[in-house]
């Protein structure tokens, strides 16, 4: 089967792995012939400006094929609102793809994609969606292009083509419905997840052992794990004042990622010899801090660690947001349902006294129905779906 992944509504970059790159990277290990087809937006640099390639064709590890296409004006700011591209019908009819996936919904120059369907009527395509209430329509403009233009004109175009639209999350299902106004019937969950080939579950124990040494933790301490990208929204520090507050000195917290400047002097201030902070990470390694882990937690916004996390089979805490429910899978974490250090101190101490509540937390997260969490299961549900 010729699968084409149009992901044009943000920038790709194949050294991030992210979701768009992973379905691809599963299908073609499928076995099938996969073509993405992105932007020449491959980034920000250090000052946030958008970087550019000039690459406009190559071919990535495994033998995915990238095609590049031009932004189609030269403003950033229109660029990051409309993501219109120069040459998507032509691109894609130059594939002449059995399965179109195309990721998100919000690009006017996906208006193309219904005259593609025309010329190729046995093509299957289907839509995801990572827009929700809390990230996508803060603003005026952002709500009125979510819930206006991209509702009334992409949208029943969009749903007369395709009988399978996806939200990588609940809230996000329901954001299909309640803005874009897809019909209940055709939407489904399509969560996101681990990379198969770096989560090493056959070595877990060895790597947990060489982790919590490389960093002077003890087997008998309780390592609380944290990570992504440390702003005010992910409440990480006030995960590490809970910690340091905490009167059981065998309970320490290891955290990994950038820091924002928001929360850099109070990120700062917590550091301590329970509280480590190591910066950045390859995001292939995540899993093996997850397996060094007594508790993961994340306190704040949603990220892909959550699923990541879950697929590591470590148990879990998860601040409680309405539809994003999905990553208990039968008792494997604790939803969070307030903000403040104290709170995240009982609930850590709680887990750590409560030995037999703690066992069955480990029971339910170490569980095959973590690997719904798989990208190689990921993948196989859109060709079983379609």
């Amino acid at each position: 089967m010729k699968i084409v992944h149009v992901c044009i509504c943000s920038f790709f970059n194949e050294k991030i792995i992210y979701q768009d790159f992973l379905l691809s990277k599963y299908h073609r290990r499928l076995g099938h012939d996969v073509t993405i087809i992105a932007s020449t937006e491959c980034g920000h640099d250090s000052k946030g400006r958008v970087m550019l390639t000039d690459r406009m064709h190559s071919t990535l590890d495994g033998g995915i094929k990238l095609v590049r296409l031009r932004p189609a004006f030269p403003i950033a700011w229109i660029n990051a609102h409309l993501f219109l591209v120069r040459g998507l019908e032509k691109a894609i009819l130059a594939e002449q793809p059995d399965l179109l996936f195309v990721h998100n919904l919000g690009s006017f120059s996906y208006l193309a994609i219904p005259r593609v369907a025309r010329q190729l009527p046995k093509m299957k395509v289907v839509f995801d969606n990572h827009g929700d209430k809390i990230k996508s329509c803060r603003m005026f403009i952002t709500k009125f292009l979510h819930g206006v233009l991209y509702r009334h004109i992409l949208s029943p175009k969009f749903e007369k083509i395709s009988s399978v639209f996806y939200g990588v999350t609940p809230a996000r299902c329901d954001f299909l419905h309640d803005v874009y106004g897809i019909d209940k019937s055709k939407i489904r969950l399509l969560v996101m997840g681990a990379d198969d080939e770096h989560l090493h579950l056959d070595r877990k124990v060895e790597i947990r052992r060489a982790i919590r040494k490389q960093y002077g933790i003890a087997d008998d301490e309780f390592l609380v794990v944290t990570g992504g990208r440390i702003d005010l929204e992910k409440r990480i520090h006030l995960l590490a004042e809970a910690v340091n507050s905490s009167s059981e000195k065998k309970i320490r917290l290891l955290a990994f990622g950038s820091v924002a400047d928001d929360v850099k002097e109070r990120i700062e201030a917590c550091r301590s010899e329970r509280v480590n902070f190591i910066g950045w990470i390859d995001s292939s390694k995540a899993y093996d801090y997850f397996f060094a882990a007594d508790l993961v937690a994340f306190p704040g916004t949603h990220s892909v660690l959550w699923e990541q996390a879950v697929a590591s089979r470590v148990p879990c805490l998860f601040s409680r947001f309405a539809g994003f429910d999905h990553v208990d899978i039968g008792g494997n974490c604790v939803f969070l349902d307030e903000t403040t250090p104290d709170y995240y101190r009982q609930v850590i101490e709680s887990l750590y006294r409560d030995k037999q509540r703690y066992a069955a937390m480990l029971s339910a997260a170490d569980s095959p129905a973590a690997d719904r969490m798989l990208y190689s299961r990921i993948a196989q549900q859109v060709l079983t779906d379609v």
